[in-house]
C-alpha cells in the first residue's frame, strides 16, 4: 500500500515545473482588448504569399452533385474520419486546420492535391474555425454550384475549385 503514495510523488514531479500558459477564448479576447482583440474568424493579413506549385493531384474538376449530396447526409463526421487533422496556430491565434494525414485512402480526398502539412484556411470563402461554421459551410454546399478551398502549404498559397453538376438554378430575387 506504500506504492501508491510514492507513484504520487514521482508522477507529480514528472509534471510541468511552471504552471502552463491558459488557452485563449474568444470570449477572454474581449476582455483583453489590444491587439489580441482581431477576429479569429479569418487569418490576419500579411504579406502575399506566392502560389504553390501543383502536386500530383487535382486542383480543379468536376463533382457530381449526387455524389456531394451523398457525402452531405452521411454527416460532417463521418467525413472528418478519412483523415486526421490538427489546429494550426500564429502564436495564439488559430490560422486553419492542418492536415496530418489521409487515413482513407478511397475516399474522395484520395485523387485531390492535398499532402500532409496542408493548412485548409476556408471552404467558399467562409473559415472554419468553429463548430456552428463547419454547419453553416456544410449546408451551404448542398445548394452550391462550386466547392472551392483556400489553402497554405509551406510559405505558399493555393487554391481547389470544382464544380459540382448539375448546377442549381439561381432563385429569383425577390420583389
Amino acid at each position: 500500500m506504500r506504492l501508491v503514495p510514492a507513484l504520487l510523488v514521482v508522477l507529480a514531479a514528472c509534471g510541468p515545473k511552471v504552471a502552463p500558459k491558459g488557452a485563449v477564448f474568444d470570449e477572454d479576447l474581449e476582455k483583453r482588448g489590444g491587439a489580441e482583440t482581431a477576429s479569429t474568424d479569418a487569418p490576419a493579413a500579411e504579406a502575399p504569399r506566392p502560389v504553390a506549385p501543383a502536386g500530383k493531384g487535382l486542383r480543379s474538376g468536376t463533382i457530381a452533385r449526387a455524389k456531394l449530396v451523398a457525402v452531405l447526409d452521411a454527416g460532417p463526421g463521418t467525413f472528418l474520419r478519412q483523415l486526421e487533422i490538427a489546429p494550426k496556430l500564429s502564436g495564439e491565434r488559430f490560422v486553419g486546420w492542418q492536415l496530418v494525414q489521409l487515413l482513407d485512402r478511397t475516399g474522395p480526398l484520395v485523387d485531390v492535391d492535398i499532402v500532409p502539412g496542408d493548412v485548409l484556411l476556408a471552404i467558399n470563402g467562409k473559415p472554419l474555425s468553429r463548430p456552428d461554421q463547419l454547419q453553416t459551410v456544410w449546408d451551404s454546399l448542398r445548394t452550391a454550384n462550386t466547392v472551392s478551398a483556400q489553402l497554405w502549404r509551406g510559405q505558399a498559397q493555393f487554391s481547389l475549385e470544382f464544380a459540382v453538376e448539375p448546377q442549381v438554378a439561381a432563385a429569383p430575387p425577390k420583389p
